[in-house]
């Protein structure tokens, strides 16, 4: 495999896998939504790997909402990395808004693939497809286990990711000459490569600037940016993923575990960063007025573990810690 196809280039996590891309040799044939987050994209590799990693970089821009260019932008490759889904910094007016791009967006790249003849995918889930809706008290998983719809702490991000999910694994059934492997990253933290914030980074900024009294009793796997860009990789260049899906996490921390990660590496904000752990009642009469925090109130008092023994085991990947992610993130925002 030469050309690389990757949709959802100019994204946190897509630029990473550019990067990673471009480092270990591939030609990038990648997706955006303007011109302008192409001009960005191309000064983060220039900035990183040099103008010889631009000649090897093209870019289309595919809205995930129409199968307009997608099979143009396609041709000629060897492999498709399906990255791109929204990750909204709040509720959305309508369920819709993220469950429609992220399920079309599938069917439009799955249909421009096969159209091309290019079976190797690998997809960008995420844990939100793993963890949620199953029997109350439950707090470990891994890659056996599916959201649930049906049952609790539902979002409709949480609906995309696993409709989205569950469409790939349809169309790799449905066509058994395609060879698909799924990632499923945490909560991805670790360095920024420009100065536009991304949901993720978006909590630890808020954090870093006191916009918060305190944190809610909440946790969650983290996974440091660079595991998952790897992750892609190897499952990629690793015949024995075809099939599997892959849990990218490190260790899961409380909200407190977090903030207390950054005061260790930027101790200078201990009057802004507030690692006391609100009470419920407080998070929810805080989330009136503060449209993200509505997100997360049906998740106050839980922390799914999830299992990265399989991503450790068949993609010879030892992850960075979720302390160092965090700090990572601190780092660059203070850049």
């Amino acid at each position: 495999m030469k050309n690389i196809f990757i949709s959802g280039a100019s994204g946190f996590i897509g630029t990473h896998i550019i990067i990673e891309g471009l480092k270990r040799g591939y030609t990038i044939t990648g997706t955006t939504r303007s011109m302008h987050k192409e001009g960005v994209l191309r000064e983060i590799v220039s900035a990183h790997l040099g103008e010889e990693a631009l000649s090897r970089l093209i870019i289309f821009y595919c809205d995930l909402n129409s199968p307009d260019g997608w099979a143009d932008a396609m041709k000629g490759c060897d492999a498709v990395l399906h990255v791109a889904s929204p990750f909204p910094m709040g509720l959305p007016k309508h369920e819709d808004d993220l469950i429609l791009p992220a399920r079309n967006g599938v069917k439009h790249v799955f249909e421009a693939a096969l159209k091309n003849n290019i079976h190797r995918i690998v997809q960008t889930s995420s844990i939100a497809a793993i963890m949620y809706g199953h029997e109350k008290g439950r707090t470990t998983f891994d890659e056996h286990d599916f959201t649930n719809l049906e049952g609790g702490m539902i979002t409709p991000y949480t609906k995309s990711k696993t409709l989205a999910e569950q469409d790939v694994w349809k169309y790799a059934k449905q066509h058994p000459e395609l060879k698909v492997s799924v990632i499923n990253p945490g909560f991805v933290l670790g360095p920024l490569l420009n100065k536009e914030i991304g949901t993720s980074a978006d909590v630890v900024l808020k954090l870093m600037k006191g916009e918060f009294p305190g944190v809610p009793k909440l946790g969650f796997p983290i996974v440091d940016v660079r595991d998952v860009a790897t992750a892609h990789y190897n499952a990629l260049e690793n015949e024995n993923s075809i099939g599997h899906r892959y849990a990218a996490v490190a260790e899961s921390l409380w909200f407190k575990d977090i903030a207390n990660a950054i005061l260790a590496s930027h101790p200078t904000y201990h009057k802004k960063v507030k690692a006391r752990e609100l009470p419920n009642w407080f998070i929810k009469i805080f989330s009136l007025f503060d449209k993200p925090t509505r997100m997360i109130l049906d998740e106050l008092g839980f922390c799914a573990v999830i299992s990265n023994q399989k991503m450790k085991t068949d993609l010879k990947i030892n992850p960075i810690s979720s302390k160092d992610a965090i700090q990572a993130t601190a780092k660059s925002l203070v850049d």
